[in-house]
């Protein structure tokens, strides 16, 4: 899909920012609690992943997993709103 700077601030951009943001909202209120809490601490609140280790005692390899499955269930959820856009 090809994007130009005209179409930012369109109804239907704007439209479609909703959607994902719900969309992402919906996916992260399903996740379960130790996904949800290894993805907001890095995208929320910027933890580097040994710094999410620490505060959730587990090894970086469990942190690597995590926030991979949580960004592959957004994706899931989102991809077809852009394919769609």
């Amino acid at each position: 899909m090809k994007i130009s700077l005209s179409d930012f601030g369109t109804p239907e951009a704007n439209l479609l920012a909703d959607e994902i943001k719900d969309t992402v909202a919906a996916v992260m209120e399903r996740l379960s609690s130790d996904l949800r809490d290894t993805i907001t601490l890095r995208e929320i609140k910027g933890l580097s992943y040994e710094e999410i280790a620490q505060v959730m005692d587990c090894p970086i390899g469990t942190v690597r997993s995590r926030i991979f499955r949580a960004h592959e269930a957004i994706d899931v959820a989102v991809m077809p709103l852009l394919a769609n856009g």
